[in-house]
């Protein structure tokens, strides 16, 4: 069961209702959506391409076969190119979007899973024409907006039009690699475009806000983390330099949204600064919080002291020894010990990430 799931007998037209349904699940630290079996609930994207993203890293043919299975029957309906829907309807104060909507996000993770498979699954050309249908996906249905000067901002869904910068950056960083790819102008420039577009939105400390202007300012750590991957992603392809806006985000995100707690390496939720309006300020500490920060000090930017903190913390407070789940935030009140989903594919595959980097380190 994927976090933001609401029984869909409980659904309603009014998304404000369907907002304050959406949390009152998502903020209880026991599931009070009922017991159903594994299978019952209804299948998302997010823990299929996490877990697909883990499993490439050990070229597990057979289960990524059948996380592939999966995949194809998430394809969006409402899409000419190649998506993946959301699976469930999703209510947040944002945006509301229906089940068979597409979501960019969870397509561009699947589009990085393709740019990064070692199985040898797909062939040369069954690769290249997904890859191409996704980018055009992103650039013809999902859109963006041409700020000229300034860049371009790619859209975060196909009803919000309020600019979301982690998302724009991760599309930016894949129209890049795909452009370079197979040498495709239209995607590199867009690519380039967009990523200037993400350095130039950077706030003087090094941070980025979640969203622009007039929505209320806020940070958080885990999607400093997908700004400051995208970028990293990104830099090789570029014809501009990036490194000191990486290097004001690495020294942004390193000071102000960890703590050191003795051997142990603590996320801090969001920036203290900007008290956000949503389910964040409930939050003490995200999972995402946590497997973002070891995929990020793994892969990109390699930190052995903060890579041992932080795993340290995480089977220290997250880790259920019994069950071998991992909770999925610690909240004001307590700990969510609800195993969900997307955070058990998302733990997996910054473990998988870590185990990698160290084995690269040691050679």
């Amino acid at each position: 069961m994927e976090c933001n799931y609401i029984p869909e007998k409980l659904l309603t037209n009014n998304h404000r209702l369907n907002v304050i349904l959406r949390t009152f699940f998502r903020l209880s630290p026991i599931n009070l959506r009922g017991n159903r079996k594994g299978d019952a609930y209804p299948l998302t994207p997010q823990a299929n391409v996490a877990l697909l993203k883990a499993y490439n890293l050990s070229k597990d043919k057979e289960i990524i076969q059948m996380l592939l299975k999966r995949i194809w029957k998430l394809r969006s309906t409402k899409t000419k190119h190649f998506a993946l829907k959301q699976g469930i309807k999703i209510s947040i104060s944002l945006y509301e979007n229906d089940k068979e909507d597409p979501t960019p996000l969870n397509t561009v993770w699947f589009g990085q899973f393709l740019l990064e498979e070692q199985a040898g699954i797909f062939s040369k050309q069954d690769k290249k024409e997904l890859l191409l249908s996704i980018s055009d996906y992103l650039i013809e249905e999902s859109g963006y907006n041409d700020h000229h000067s300034e860049g371009v901002y790619f859209y975060y869904g196909p009803t919000l039009k309020k600019e979301i910068y982690n998302a724009s950056s991760l599309i930016s960083s894949f129209l890049l690699r795909v452009g370079h790819l197979y040498d495709i102008q239209l995607y590199k420039t867009l690519g380039e475009r967009g990523i200037q577009y993400i350095v130039n939105k950077q706030n003087d400390d090094g941070s980025w806000f979640y969203a622009s202007p007039p929505e209320i300012k806020s940070i958080d750590c885990f999607h400093q983390s997908y700004i400051l991957q995208a970028l990293c992603m990104a830099k090789d392809y570029l014809p501009f330099d990036i490194s000191i806006s990486i290097e004001k985000g690495i020294r942004y995100y390193r000071q102000n949204l960890f703590k050191k707690y003795g051997d142990l390496v603590i996320p801090i939720r969001y920036d203290k600064r900007y008290p956000p309006r949503n389910t964040w300020l409930f939050q003490l500490v995200d999972g995402r919080d946590i497997a973002e920060a070891l995929i990020f000090f793994s892969k990109y930017s390699y930190d052995e002291t903060m890579i041992n903190g932080l795993l340290s913390y995480l089977y220290k407070e997250f880790h259920n020894k019994k069950t071998g789940a991992f909770a999925s935030e610690i909240l004001i009140w307590g700990k969510n010990k609800i195993p969900y989903i997307e955070f058990q594919a998302w733990f997996l595959y910054a473990l998988k990430i870590v185990s990698s980097s160290i084995k690269k380190e040691s050679i």
